[in-house]
């Protein structure tokens, strides 16, 4: 009797030590399960942040690519723009040098070229008497009257005080109407100019 008792004790407990370990086992299992799943999860958010964060970086580079091409593109065109200012800086500088240049050389030159024409002026009013001359001493050596009347007329309006054909150096009289029409009528009528009296 006591045998049997001990047989059913024995037996009942370890119906109930199998019946905590299988419980403690499914527990075991469940813990364990939703640790897995835990860290399922976590490695799911791990990598959906690690593209988010993939994603930001490809748009930051893409953002700081176009970025320098901008800036590279603005530094082109601010270069560009100060080598035009440049060139066109230099340019005016350089026409202003040589308008400079041109201003100097015609001041130097027009002087000479003034003095040039007065002396050709002085010169030829110098040589004009001088070839009159000539041209009246050969007609007075000529022995056609007509050349010695005009040389005769000629050398009367270079010796007098008050010539009416050529300009003199004093101011004239008019001279009349009748002695100037005695007169050209002698000359180019080809008369001798020794019946027409000489002004007084």
């Amino acid at each position: 009797m006591c045998l049997a008792l001990l047989i059913l004790s024995v037996a009942g407990c370890s119906d109930s030590s199998d019946e905590r370990l299988a419980a403690f086992a499914q527990q075991s299992m469940a813990e364990q399960r939703m640790q897995n799943d835990r860290i399922a999860d976590q490695s799911q958010a791990v990598v959906a942040e690690s593209h988010q964060l993939a994603e930001a970086a490809k748009e930051l580079v893409k953002s700081d690519a176009e970025a320098r091409r901008e800036l590279i593109a603005a530094q082109t065109e601010m270069t560009s723009q100060l080598n035009e200012q440049q060139s066109v800086i230099y340019s005016g500088h350089n026409q202003l040098e040589q308008d400079r240049r041109d201003i100097a050389s015609q001041r130097h030159r027009d002087p000479i070229i003034a003095t040039v024409i007065q002396n050709l002026g002085l010169t030829m009013a110098c040589v004009l008497p001088l070839v009159v001359a000539v041209f009246v001493i050969r007609q007075m050596q000529s022995q056609e009257p007509d050349h010695a009347a005009v040389a005769e007329m000629l050398v009367f309006e270079l010796t007098s005080d008050e010539p009416r054909l050529l300009p003199g150096p004093m101011t004239r009289r008019p001279a009349s109407d009748h002695d100037d029409e005695e007169t050209n009528h002698a000359l180019f009528s080809g008369d001798s100019t020794d019946d027409v009296e000489p002004p007084r």
